[in-house]
């Protein structure tokens, strides 16, 4: 019998030495298969990784069309600050009329919230102290442009775009018990518009909501917070508030420069997607490169323009800069491929579990793009594109899998 034990020893120190790494490996890798099912995780959708000089490090359907839904955004802010600059701000002009008449022309500024409004009438109430008429001009921007995805609801990301508009077309409203109106930010004045929408809420609730379903509404709301603020700088007067057009006897009496520049509203939009702001910021792009006035046409050409001679896009379609069109189709590969050329622009994106990247959320759609650390020599790029119904975060969870993955492989040991 001793003989038998001599003979089987080398053989089990030969298995440990030569074999169980082996099996351990296939061990490991069915495990890692396992976990990256890919087709399991993204559920009518596709993916890609990639490293810094393009190199793949996993593919799923990445060259197929999907619906990107707010990661367009990345697109819209990459096109703007390489077509109007970090530097960039927009400008809303004023001028008096003869007599007391106030004129406005707005150039699509997306940051004309209550603060700013406030500040221009601090400016104006000097300049012009008293004011009875406030007539907006519109006409930078073509008359009922419709975004498409968008819908008649009251949900501010559904607030019609315009050459003028206050707060986003929108406002943070109370209706107390009694059916009392009231504003829910101590900033913001309380207008004839802003409480007529407020009796759409029901008694005891607060909401920010959107005022309307035509541009006329934003804009006439802009012109009553100015009203309203104007009043509170001591100009006095009627201080009525229509739409119309400059005459051309108007004096030039004060050029609003936005006191953020295009750099930090950029950073405001990728963080809270605001859609309003996107399609602005959208509009201007086509009226910088194919001149006044703004249409959607015009926006798309812009960035189709962009995306094909400064990132290489090629078979893909613009329908909007928001991302609320379900027309909007780009592929994974594309989207990695823009956020190359988005690098020099990376810290304007949001940081969450260690991804910077940016979200996107439609009915049955679901995605993320952005860039996560391999090692920390190496970061890389993604995008996941999920076009089916799925839970709010389940882009999260594919992309900790993806990453997962690949940190037991190439991450720092």
């Amino acid at each position: 019998m001793r003989s038998i034990h001599v003979a089987v020893a080398p053989l089990l120190s030969l298995f440990h030495v030569a074999v169980a790494p082996l099996l351990s490996l296939f061990i490991g890798l069915c495990r890692d298969a396992h976990a990256l099912d890919l087709k399991a995780l993204l559920k009518n959708g596709g993916t890609r990784v990639e490293r810094e000089d393009g190199t793949p490090l996993i593919q799923y359907r990445d060259g197929e069309h999907f619906v990107p839904a707010s990661t367009l955004k990345v697109a819209t802010t990459f096109c703007a600050l390489e077509a109007l600059g970090k530097d960039f701000r927009f400008t809303t002009t004023f001028y008096r009329g003869s007599g007391t008449t106030l004129y406005v022309k707005g150039s699509g500024d997306p940051s004309l919230v209550s603060e700013e409004l406030n500040s221009i009438a601090q400016k104006l109430a000097v300049l012009m102290p008293r004011i009875q008429s406030i007539v907006i001009d519109p006409s930078l921007f073509s008359p009922d442009i419709d975004i498409d995805g968008s819908s008649a609801s009251l949900n501010p990301y559904d607030s019609k775009v315009a050459a003028f508009v206050g707060n986003f077309s929108s406002a943070a409203l109370t209706r107390r018990k009694d059916g009392t109106i009231v504003s829910a930010e101590p900033q913001t004045p309380l207008t004839p518009l802003s409480r007529q929408a407020g009796l759409k809420l029901r008694r005891g609730s607060s909401e920010r909501i959107n005022l309307g379903h035509s541009w006329q509404v934003g804009t006439q709301y802009g012109g009553e917070l100015l009203a309203e603020f104007l009043k509170r700088a001591g100009a006095s007067g009627a201080l009525t508030v229509e739409i119309g057009a400059i005459p051309s006897n108007a004096n030039k009496i004060y050029e609003h420069h936005s006191s953020k520049d295009l750099s930090e509203i950029s950073q405001g939009l990728l963080k809270y997607s605001t859609n309003f702001t996107a399609n602005q910021i959208f509009l201007t792009l086509g009226i910088k490169r194919y001149g006044a006035p703004a249409t959607v046409e015009k926006g798309q050409l812009a960035m189709t323009e962009c995306l094909k001679n400064k990132v290489g896009w090629r078979d893909f379609h613009i329908e909007e800069g928001s991302g609320l069109s379900r027309r909007n189709r780009v592929t994974p590969i594309q989207m990695t491929k823009l956020l190359e050329s988005f690098e020099p622009y990376r810290a304007l994106l949001n940081v969450e579990d260690n991804f910077t990247a940016k979200t996107g959320s439609l009915r049955g759609v679901n995605t993320l793009a952005g860039y996560f650390e391999l090692s920390s020599s190496e970061q890389v790029r993604f995008a996941i594109l999920v076009n089916s119904d799925v839970e709010h975060s389940h882009k999260y969870k594919v992309a900790r899998a993806l990453r997962d993955y690949l940190l037991q492989r190439y991450g720092d040991r």
